[in-house]
């Protein structure tokens, strides 16, 4: 099974996922990105432009997911 990274993205600072976790499918890893914004959301709403990132196994980014609507949508890259 792949192995996903979720990284935290605030503006030039990276939090890297060490670890990552195994999900059958990009589609899986893309469904739990968006679950973890939602939740972390309402804590977050004093940050600045922060957004959610899935790395693969090789560190290549798969998509961007911004916490507030006025940044970037959420896009492959």
């Amino acid at each position: 099974m792949p192995r996903f990274f979720f990284n935290i993205r605030d503006g030039y600072d990276v939090d890297e996922d060490e670890e990552g976790i195994e999900l059958p499918d990009f589609e899986s890893a893309r469904a739990e990105a968006l679950a973890t914004v939602e939740e972390l959301r309402e804590e977050l709403t004093d940050a600045g432009n922060i957004e959610l990132e899935i790395v693969d196994e090789t560190g290549r980014r798969l998509l961007t997911v911004p916490f507030f609507r006025g940044g970037k949508s959420g896009r492959r890259r």
